[in-house]
């Protein structure tokens, strides 16, 4: 089931999923979303270095979307809303975040 995305200063405009790079995944993230998805790990992640073993980013879409950003008729949805990763279920989570955000948003 997905759920629209929602906070106390949410406005649905998903540009926090949006050209948002570099959403860190640890491995109890990563096993969460492969139990949600049954996808791989290697299917949504991307190594942080030259190897695997020096931990792993959130894939995005080749416009920079989160790979698990959905829209609908201009309301975003993740895709992985119960399984999401402790960034996003936070965010914002500092002062850049919200800075990015009010910013960024659409009006």
């Amino acid at each position: 089931m997905e759920r629209i995305i929602s906070s106390i200063t949410c406005q649905k405009c998903g540009i926090c999923c949006q050209n948002f790079p570099f959403v860190e995944l640890n491995d109890k993230e990563i096993t969460r979303l492969e139990n949600f998805t049954k996808l791989n790990r290697t299917d949504f992640t991307e190594p942080k270095g030259p190897s695997y073993a020096d931990g792993y980013f959130l894939k995005s879409k080749e416009n920079g979307d989160c790979i698990f950003l959905n829209s609908h008729n201009g309301n975003y949805s993740c895709g992985v809303y119960e399984a999401r990763a402790e960034i996003c279920r936070n965010y914002p989570v500092n002062e850049k975040h919200w800075q990015w955000c009010f910013e960024n948003r659409k009006k």
